[in-house]
C-alpha cells in the first residue's frame, strides 16, 4: 500500500496543451538560432577557403537537419508526448537506451548547453555595459570581469528557471518574445548589409592559421562540426509535444518549417558576412558579425550588434531550460529516476523539482568553465550520437506499422528511408571525426552518457519501474 501511495497519481504528472503555433515553432527557431551564426561562419572560413564551397556547406549542413527533420516530425506526431527524443527512444529501443540518454542529458547535455550559451550571453551583456578585461588588463581585473560574467550568466539562469516555473504560457510566450526579437535583428543586419556602404576602417586583423594539410574531405567534416552545432536545436519542441495543441497538425510546421526558416536566414546572413568583409575576412575576424556592422556603423553599430547577441542568447537560453526538464520529468512519471521529479506543481502545472535541479547543475557548469569552447565540447558528440539514434527509431516504428502493431499515422517522412539513412550515415562520419580531432571532452561526454547503463542496472535491480 506504501508503495502505491509513493506513485504519482496521474493529474499530477500530466503536462496540459497550453503551447500554439507560433510558440511551438519559436521553440525550433529559436534554439537553434544562439550564438553560432555570429561565431561559426568564422571557424567555418577557416577550414574552406572561397565563398561558394563554404555556402555549399552551409547548405549541406541545412539538407542534414531537414533530413534530420523529416524523420523527427513522423515520431512526434506518432508519440506527441511530453519528453522527445526519450519517448522515441525507449518506445523504440527500450528503457535501457531512453534512460541513458536521459541519464546524459540531465547531467551532460541540456547543462553544459545551458552553460555554455550563458557564457556568451554574459560576455556580450557585460561588453554592451562596459565590463571587459581589455588587452593588457591586469590578472585581477580579467579574475573580477570573470565573476561579473558568472554572476550575470547565473542570474539569467536563475531569472529564466523562475519565469518557466510561474507556468509554460510564461516560457513559451518568453521564448516567442526573444525568438521575434532575434530573427528581426539578424534580418536587419543583412538589409544594413546590402544597402549601406562601408565607410569605417577594418578592425585589427587576426593573423591566419598556418596551412593545416587536411583533405578536402576532412576540411569539410572539420567545418561541419561548426554548422551542426549552429544548426542545433532543431529536436527541441519535441521535448514539449505533450502540451502542444493540435500537435498532429503543429508538430510537423514547427519543426520542419521552422528549420527551413532557420536555414534561409542563416545563408542570407553568410551572405551579407562576404559581402561585406570578404573571404579574407571572414575568414580573420572571429566576430564576423560585430565587425560586419561596425563596418558599415561605427563603433555604436558594434554595440548594437552586442547587444543583439544578448538577446539571441537571452532568448535560446530560455529555450534549454524550458525544453530540459521535460525529459526528466517524463523519465521519473515512467518510474526511471526519482518519483518527486515527476510531480508537477499543483498550481502552475510546472515540472518545478526538475526545473530548479537542471537550474542547479547549468550554474555548477557555468562556475567550471572559462568560456564557451571550455565547456561546449562536452555536449555536441554526446547530443548527435543520440540524434542518430533516434532517427534509427523511426526504421523500428515503420516495421511495427507494417506488422499492424501500431496505428500508421496520416504524416509519412518524405522520400523515405533516404532522408534516415542520409542523416544517419553523415552523423556517424561526422561524430567520428569530431571525436579523432576534438580532444579528451568529446570522449568525456559520450563516457558520462556510457555511464548510464551500469545506473540503469543498478536502478532497476533496486526496484525502479516504469509507472
Amino acid at each position: 500500500m506504501a508503495q502505491a501511495e509513493a506513485v504519482p497519481s496521474r493529474h499530477e504528472v500530466e503536462l496540459k496543451r497550453q503551447i500554439g503555433l507560433y510558440a511551438a515553432t519559436a521553440i525550433t527557431v529559436g534554439n537553434i538560432i544562439g550564438s553560432g551564426i555570429f561565431r561559426s561562419p568564422h571557424s567555418v572560413a577557416q577550414h574552406l577557403t572561397g565563398f561558394w564551397l563554404v555556402l555549399v556547406a552551409w547548405v549541406i549542413g541545412g539538407i542534414l537537419s531537414i533530413c534530420g527533420s523529416l524523420a523527427l516530425a513522423e515520431l512526434a506526431v506518432t508519440h506527441p508526448k511530453t519528453g522527445g527524443l526519450y519517448v522515441f527512444i525507449r518506445e523504440g529501443f527500450g528503457d535501457g537506451w531512453a534512460f541513458v540518454f536521459g541519464w546524459a542529458n540531465l547531467w551532460v547535455i541540456k547543462p553544459t548547453v545551458i552553460a555554455s550559451i550563458t557564457s556568451v550571453f554574459a560576455l556580450y551583456f557585460c561588453n554592451s555595459i562596459g565590463i571587459t578585461a581589455f588587452s593588457g588588463a591586469t590578472e585581477v581585473e580579467k579574475a573580477r570581469v570573470a565573476m561579473a560574467q558568472f554572476e550575470v550568466g547565473s542570474a539569467a539562469i536563475l531569472l529564466l528557471t523562475f519565469i518557466n516555473w510561474l507556468g509554460v504560457k510564461q516560457g513559451a510566450g518568453t521564448q516567442s518574445l526573444f525568438t521575434t526579437a532575434k530573427v528581426v535583428g539578424i534580418l536587419g543586419l543583412c538589409v544594413a548589409a546590402f544597402t549601406l556602404r562601408s565607410s569605417h576602417g577594418a578592425g585589427p586583423m587576426e593573423a591566419l592559421p598556418t596551412a593545416q594539410s587536411h583533405s578536402l574531405l576532412s576540411a569539410f567534416a572539420l567545418a561541419m562540426i561548426s554548422i551542426l552545432f549552429a544548426y542545433d536545436g532543431w529536436t527541441d519542441s519535441t521535448y514539449v509535444a505533450g502540451e502542444i495543441l493540435e500537435p498532429k497538425r503543429t508538430l510537423p510546421i514547427a519543426i520542419v518549417w521552422g528549420t527551413w526558416l532557420v536555414i534561409a536566414v542563416y545563408l542570407l546572413t553568410n551572405i551579407a558576412y562576404f559581402h561585406v568583409l570578404g573571404a579574407d575576412g571572414v575568414a580573420r575576424y572571429p566576430a564576423v558579425g560585430s565587425e560586419t556592422i561596425r563596418r558599415l556603423l561605427g563603433d555604436w553599430g558594434a554595440r548594437a550588434l552586442a547587444v543583439l547577441v544578448a538577446v539571441s542568447t537571452f532568448g535560446t537560453i530560455n529555450g534549454a531550460i524550458l525544453t530540459g526538464p521535460r525529459v526528466t520529468q517524463a523519465m521519473a512519471a515512467d518510474g526511471l529516476l526519482w518519483r518527486p521529479l515527476a510531480a508537477l506543481h499543483p498550481r502552475r502545472g510546472t515540472p518545478a523539482l526538475a526545473l530548479w535541479v537542471q537550474a542547479v547543475l547549468s550554474c555548477v557548469w557555468l562556475w567550471c568553465a572559462n568560456g564557451f569552447e571550455d565547456v561546449s565540447g562536452w555536449f555536441v558528440t554526446t547530443s548527435w550520437l543520440f540524434y542518430a539514434l533516434t532517427t534509427a527509431s523511426l526504421f523500428v516504428q515503420r516495421r511495427r506499422e507494417r506488422s499492424d502493431r501500431i496505428a500508421t499515422h496520416e504524416y509519412r517522412t518524405p522520400l523515405y528511408p533516404l532522408p534516415a539513412w542520409l542523416f544517419i550515415v553523415a552523423t556517424a562520419l561526422i561524430i567520428g571525426s569530431d571525436l579523432h580531432d576534438s580532444g579528451w571532452k568529446a570522449w568525456a561526454g559520450v563516457g558520462i552518457a556510457a555511464l548510464g547503463f551500469p545506473v540503469y542496472l543498478f536502478w532497476k535491480g533496486r526496484g525502479g519501474r516504469r509507472a
